[in-house]
């Protein structure tokens, strides 16, 4: 018996030379349907009112930033199943596939494939609240590193014209992160979920302004995921890398990068001020692990923590509760 239609959606990319963006290619799986639609709400009509006739089990889409988030929204209104997947992810798999080539039509095919064989997970999409949170965190974040690279400049610069200059692009910069800063907290305070999470982690001891709402902003899954996947998620599980008798160094790497890098910031602090992160890390140094190793668990104990709290929908407390 054949499996229910896998249904796979490739938007193309920006062409920036042209300002436009090409029209996405639709795959369907196993009868080799194809189409394609305009990009824009009227080509995603088109596709709802197409692809329903195949009943399909799973529509699968890349992850391009803000391209996909219209058309998850829109089929997951009408009851349709949508996995956003890693183009990365995809690409490996179509090389594992023996799949060299690459065109639209031919990765929306690869990408129906990889919807069939590999069944990548479900997820809502993102209130528009929280997207709108994550676009004000990322622009945030972009202008601390623009700021902190120029303040690097003005430190090694002896040009007096030069450094004029760089000084009044500096205090720009720290007045537009000062902005940013209220219209994060303003966009939190708007929406009664987000302000509650927040008001949990922002409890945490080392957990700051920047910490909290970077947590409430990107990793939206918090509360919903097990310790495991909230730690790979935030890219704080060690990886394995054994074979036979050798035993290789366990690392930590993928996940979403600003989130590990906004934890490892937090470790820095927490190590100081939070009790029993303090107690870890001497613990693991006194053990012979590396700084930066025990820096790490600290981290992770961290995103562990503030997922039990937000599960549990209390904030923290020195000395946890006990249930009978």
């Amino acid at each position: 018996m054949l499996p229910r239609h896998g249904v796979a959606f490739k938007r193309g990319a920006t062409l920036l030379n042209r300002q436009t963006v090409p029209p996405p290619d639709v795959h369907v799986l196993p009868n080799e349907k194809t189409l394609r639609v305009s990009n824009d709400s009227v080509g995603i009509r088109k596709l709802k009112r197409w692809i329903v006739q195949f009943d399909p089990a799973l529509v699968v889409v890349e992850a391009t930033g803000k391209w996909h988030r219209e058309v998850q929204r829109s089929l997951v209104a009408s009851g349709i199943k949508v996995a956003v997947v890693d183009p990365y992810r995809v690409r490996m798999f179509a090389k594992a596939q023996g799949i060299l080539a690459k065109t639209d039509r031919l990765d929306a095919r690869v990408l129906a494939l990889f919807g069939l064989l590999m069944s990548p997970d479900v997820r809502l999409p993102a209130s528009a609240a929280v997207e709108e949170l994550q676009e004000l965190v990322i622009a945030r974040a972009s202008t601390v590193e623009e700021e902190t690279s120029l303040k690097n400049q003005f430190a090694s610069s002896t040009c007096r014209f030069l450094k004029q200059h760089l000084k009044r692009r500096i205090a720009r910069l720290t007045n537009d992160i000062q902005a940013l800063g209220r219209e994060i907290l303003k966009s939190i305070r708007a929406d009664e979920g987000l302000a509650r999470r927040y008001e949990i982690l922002i409890s945490v001891p080392s957990f700051g302004f920047v910490v909290a709402a970077t947590l409430t902003a990107c990793l939206p899954e918090l509360g919903a995921c097990n310790t495991k996947a909230i730690a790979m998620l935030a890219g704080l599980a060690p990886i394995a890398d054994e074979s036979g008798e050798r035993n290789g160094r366990r690392v930590v790497w993928g996940g979403r990068p600003a989130l590990r890098r906004i934890l490892y910031l937090a470790a820095l602090t927490a190590k100081r001020l939070n009790p029993s992160s303090k107690a870890l890390y001497e613990r693991l140094i006194a053990k012979g692990k590396p700084p930066k190793a025990a820096l790490i668990a600290v981290a992770r104990k961290l995103v562990i923590l503030a997922n039990a709290l937000i599960s549990q929908n209390r904030i923290w407390q020195h000395d946890a509760p006990k249930h009978a």
